[in-house]
């Protein structure tokens, strides 16, 4: 075990600790962090727009009530989701300054990364091709909220690449857009205004040589794709389409899960580390192409919502059996500090607390269990047990609610969950059981040692 522990900490925690805490990967997750507001503001009005399909029974009055006025409350989910890669780019460009000027690189300014992202990222917008040496903007009729105009796609009545679809070029774009920055400004070359300006005019015009530039490199960028006939979304979207179908395949899903409880073990943020830094923003992707009508299986916050039962690891279960099998004080103490915390999916208790880090009793159903119950979930929607992920939820919703809304209530969502709560105790019971034992001596040892002292 000792040597188990020495390899996942001198073999596999460098590198992925050294990744996760690049500038690049920093600003990124921030930027994810961001974007969670948005996504559960859009399901909220999503969810209200389903109540005939939750509750069939009362279909007919929400039609008559509530979603007479859906026109004007889905423009919240419209703006909110579909145009999610807009404030990625904006959060991008900023925490990835944040990062540098965290450095040292005080120069810079956050928010003059951020708008020149954007900036960056809207050049990508209408796709441009050449059509007989001359360059052009298809255009086709709009029918039904969907089709072309001047180059930019509509969806649903909304600019598609403003959507889940844009992340991972906001992404890019925004990366690319702060290194023109930095360049500029670190080597000077922006127009300096004389002491006493303002300085809201002093950094507008500082921003003015980079701001061309981004615009310069844009254009380039997407003349060399015009002139192959593609633009930057179409050249990315397979390799893209490549990684997500990866991870959202169950052997991806699994080393995902595996990734994150091997750095929990040895006392690493693994959901930071890999889920938050890595993983989300391909998620976040699958979600909205799920409420399109698309059907993946690994989106959202389908982790949170059956997997991650109290916590990484889904400890509630673990919690349960402290508070109700223990027979050491030890862990019924912890028990009863830890459930309130855990129903609302909170376990840092637990793993520091019991510990499960570098606790040879509890490691393995703390690996174990995450890859049973999303294998449960995954193919439970893949057969068509429970309905796909189709709305986000907070992350700290009770176990069974975040599913039932997450699913847009789906109540076989909600009963999977309270299934794989069942699971976990099963799985954790054999080893808190040989743990407890060894507790409960360990104490009623110490119990006699100090009567015997005392007598």
């Amino acid at each position: 075990m000792q040597k188990f522990f020495n390899f996942l900490e001198q073999r596999l925690l460098p590198p992925l600790n050294k990744v996760a805490n690049t500038k690049v990967i920093r600003g990124i997750m921030n930027a994810g962090l961001t974007a969670v507001p948005f996504t559960i503001v859009a399901s909220i009005f999503l969810i209200i727009n389903n109540l005939p399909q939750i509750f069939p029974f009362a279909a007919a009055f929400f039609q008559r009530t509530i979603l007479r006025f859906s026109g004007f409350y889905m423009v919240a989910s419209t703006m909110a989701l579909g145009s999610i890669a807009i404030y990625y780019a904006l959060a991008v460009g900023y925490y990835y300054v944040a990062e540098y000027r965290r450095s040292g690189e005080e120069q810079l300014n956050s928010f003059t990364g951020a708008i020149l992202a954007l900036m960056a990222f809207l050049m990508t917008i209408p796709s441009v091709t050449f059509v007989k040496g001359t360059a052009t903007t298809k255009t086709t009729p709009i029918t039904a909220g969907a089709g072309t105009v001047s180059g930019v796609t509509f969806s649903g009545g909304w600019l598609s690449r403003f959507g889940g679809v844009g992340i991972f070029i906001a992404i890019i774009t925004g990366i690319l857009a702060v290194q023109i920055y930095r360049w500029c400004i670190n080597h000077q070359v922006t127009i300096k205004m004389p002491a006493g300006v303002p300085e809201g005019v002093s950094r507008s015009f500082a921003s003015l040589i980079p701001s061309i530039l981004i615009a310069i490199v844009m254009i380039l960028i997407n003349l060399l794709l015009g002139l192959a006939g593609t633009d930057l979304h179409q050249l990315l979207s397979a390799p893209f389409a490549f990684v997500k179908n990866l991870t959202g395949s169950w052997l991806g899903m699994v080393v995902i899960l595996l990734l994150i409880h091997l750095l929990w073990i040895v006392g690493v943020h693994g959901t930071a580390i890999v889920k938050n830094s890595f993983v989300n923003p391909i998620l976040l992707v699958a979600l909205t192409e799920n409420i399109k009508g698309g059907h993946n299986i690994f989106a959202g916050d389908f982790i949170n919502m059956w997997v991650f039962i109290g916590g990484a690891g889904g400890t509630l279960g673990l919690v349960l059996l402290m508070n109700f099998a223990a027979k050491s004080q030890q862990l019924r103490v912890l028990g009863r500090t830890a459930l309130l915390p855990g129903i609302f999916n909170i376990n840092e208790p637990v793993i520091f607390g019991a510990p499960i880090v570098y606790n040879p009793y509890l490691i393995i159903p703390f690996i174990l269990n995450p890859v049973v119950t999303a294998s449960l979930a995954y193919f439970a929607i893949k057969i068509g047990l429970v309905a796909q992920v189709s709305s986000s939820i907070a992350w700290i919703l009770p176990v069974g609610v975040g599913a039932w809304l997450g699913t847009s209530g789906n109540f076989p969502a909600a009963l999977l969950a309270l299934v794989n709560l069942a699971v976990s105790v099963v799985i954790y019971y054999p080893f808190f059981k040989l743990y407890d034992q060894k507790l409960a001596a360990a104490e009623q040892a110490g119990a006699n040692q100090s009567s015997a002292s005392l007598s």
